[in-house]
């Protein structure tokens, strides 16, 4: 028979239960909407700023005050000796520099405090259109100098590891070879694009680019580049950011239902919101660096090659001599592995390796299977070269 007493009861419990799993929902996209920066947990890391010249500051992260951290479900324990040599890290443009501290439980910072180093961060800033005629020689021989100069004096250490991801990996082999630095001991570089004519479908138009621009400058008796002045190619961040995102368009998509089903949890909520604001809040590109891209990536294929013109001379990779580790990403749409792989054929380095590993050209870097791979790879190799 039916007890219509429980029947009630059962369904007040079950109402009870959505209308507090709907207040909860609400709330936080509320929260969500008017209070974003609440759920942010990006760059909580303590640091001390260095140095600064224009737009770059420089960071040096404090010492971790715990016995472990978490990173992305796994117990690191923290090392209690400081390894000799500091770790530079160098972020790209554009995307900016918080995916190295991008959350307490997935922040390449952190897992580096813990596994013993003396850690650094070059902060390119937020450029805007007055900054358009930024080139590499602004960030590779004027910023990155006073960078190592004050990573050498703070931690009273002459050698020093560097560890650049994407454009960011460029700009440390551009400064190794244009510095010819011998106190540059480690070099580590994750999803950098050396070969852009390999970049999948887009290395065919660069191809196409390339053959065309050396008839268009022998015609025009002047570099492609040159023919636009630098504030015309500025980029704002926004379409940076626009740009990335149509790489993997199902990609956002499935991001914008992972939005609607954390809403119930405000953690999850924070974990999206923290990740999708990395993607969103992007710096503007300056119009000089796409000059340079054009004429030094697109066109000249100068990386490729292993001879970069800069500062009005050559820069020669052969004269790279750091030990060198570089990542691909088996699913990066942006870098490709054999654009990526090109590298170990352009470097002077006797002690080189590179490696495939899970992820895209995000993912690979700040995914959360990142630290199982090029995090712990590049520690472990790091460790015995950082006595």
């Amino acid at each position: 028979m039916l007890d219509v007493n429980k029947l009630v009861k059962a369904t007040k419990n079950k109402a009870q239960e959505w209308v507090n799993k709907g207040f909860v929902v609400a709330n936080n996209a509320a929260e969500r909407v008017l209070y974003k920066d609440n759920l942010i947990l990006s760059d909580k890391s303590d640091y001390d700023i260095i140095a600064e010249k224009g737009l770059m500051t420089v960071k040096r992260y404090r010492t971790l005050n715990a016995a472990s951290i978490d990173v992305d479900g796994q117990e690191v324990p923290v090392a209690a000796d400081t390894k000799r040599v500091p770790l530079v890290f160098v972020p790209p443009l554009g995307a900016t520099a918080q995916i190295f501290d991008l959350m307490p439980t997935r922040s390449l910072v952190r897992y580096y405090l813990a596994r013993g180093y003396d850690c650094y961060l070059i902060d390119w800033g937020d450029p805007n259109r007055s900054h358009a005629g930024l080139t590499f020689e602004d960030y590779v021989t004027d910023w990155m100098p006073h960078a190592v100069e004050a990573v050498a004096r703070t931690s009273g250490q002459k050698d020093f590891s560097l560890f650049g991801y994407c454009m960011g990996g460029l700009f440390c082999l551009l400064y190794a070879a244009w510095s010819k630095n011998e106190h540059l001991t480690n070099l580590v570089t994750v999803a950098s694009p050396i070969d852009v004519q390999q970049v999948g479908p887009a290395g065919k138009i660069m191809t196409v680019m390339h053959h065309a621009a050396k008839i268009l400058s022998r015609v025009n008796n002047a570099p492609v580049s040159s023919m636009i002045r630098p504030e015309h190619l500025h980029v704002p961040g926004r379409l940076v950011a626009i740009s990335f995102k149509l790489t993997n368009p199902l990609g956002s998509l499935i991001s914008y239902w992972d939005l609607l089903t954390s809403m119930g949890d405000r953690e999850e909520l924070s974990e999206h919101t923290t990740m999708s604001n990395w993607f969103e809040d992007m710096a503007d590109y300056p119009g000089g660096m796409i000059q340079e891209i054009i004429s030094k990536l697109a066109v000249g294929n100068q990386f490729a090659e292993g001879v970069v013109n800069i500062n009005g001379g050559k820069a020669y990779f052969s004269d790279i001599k750091a030990n060198l580790m570089s990542f691909a990403g088996d699913n990066d749409k942006i870098v490709g592995i054999r654009a990526a792989r090109h590298l170990l054929d352009v470097v002077g380095s006797q002690d080189k390796s590179f490696y495939v590993v899970p992820g895209g050209h995000a993912g690979v870097f700040g995914g959360s299977s990142a630290s199982q791979y090029a995090w712990a790879m590049s520690a472990d190799w790091l460790d015995s070269r950082s006595c």
